[in-house]
C-alpha cells in the first residue's frame, strides 16, 4: 500500500483553509468533509453563483480531524457551545450524513444522505438547548421556512438524563 500525500492545510485569521483540489477531494472521499468553498470563480470572479478554492473548513471539521493523528491538526472545541455543537455534528455523522453550515436556512447544519454534488439535502438541523421554550410563533416559523425550502427541519437537543441527543422533525403541511 503506497503511503498517502499528507493533507495540505492553511491557517489563516482563525480558520482552516484548503487550497489544494487533491486534499479537497481526499477530505470528502476518506472523511465525508464538505467544507464550504469561498474563492471567486477565476474565469468569472464577478459572478456569485459558484465558488472555487479555498475551501474553509467549519470549526467541527477541524476537531474531527484532530482525531486522527496522520491529519496534523489540533484544535478541539473551546467552550460549551462549540463542544455542544462538535458533539452534535460527529453524532450527525456517525449516522452517516455529509454536513454543511445551515446559515442560509437559518440553521446550524444542513443533512445530505450521500455526496452533496449527487444528492439533494432533506433536512435542516437547529441545536437547541434540552429546556429552551419555544413560543407557537417561533415553531410556525421555523416550521414554515424548512418547507419552503423543501426541507424536514429538525431540532436537535442533548438529553442530559438520557445521554444522548433528541431529535424532532418538523414538517408543515397544509390542511385542505
Amino acid at each position: 500500500m503506497e503511503p498517502k500525500e499528507p493533507l495540505n492545510f492553511v491557517y489563516k485569521d482563525g480558520h482552516v483553509m484548503v487550497y489544494d483540489a487533491a486534499t479537497v477531494l481526499r477530505l470528502r472521499r476518506d472523511y465525508r468533509i464538505v467544507g464550504a468553498l469561498e474563492g471567486s470563480h477565476p474565469t468569472n470572479p464577478q459572478q456569485n453563483n459558484y465558488y472555487g478554492l479555498p475551501l474553509i473548513l467549519l470549526p467541527e471539521e477541524v476537531a474531527l480531524l484532530s482525531s486522527d493523528p496522520s491529519t496534523g491538526l489540533d484544535q478541539q472545541p473551546r467552550s460549551t457551545h462549540e463542544q455542544a455543537r462538535f458533539d452534535l455534528y460527529m453524532d450527525l455523522h456517525k449516522r452517516g450524513f455529509y454536513i454543511t453550515r445551515g446559515i442560509k436556512f437559518g440553521a446550524d447544519y444542513m443533512l445530505y444522505p450521500g455526496e452533496p454534488m449527487r444528492y439533494h439535502s432533506h433536512y435542516i438541523v437547529n441545536l437547541m438547548d434540552h429546556n429552551q421554550k419555544i413560543t407557537p410563533r417561533e415553531l410556525i416559523a421555523l416550521s414554515r421556512l424548512g418547507t419552503s425550502v423543501k426541507k424536514t427541519r429538525i431540532l436537535a437537543s442533548w438529553d442530559p438524563d438520557a445521554q444522548k441527543f433528541v431529535y424532532v422533525s418538523i414538517d408543515w403541511s397544509e390542511i385542505g
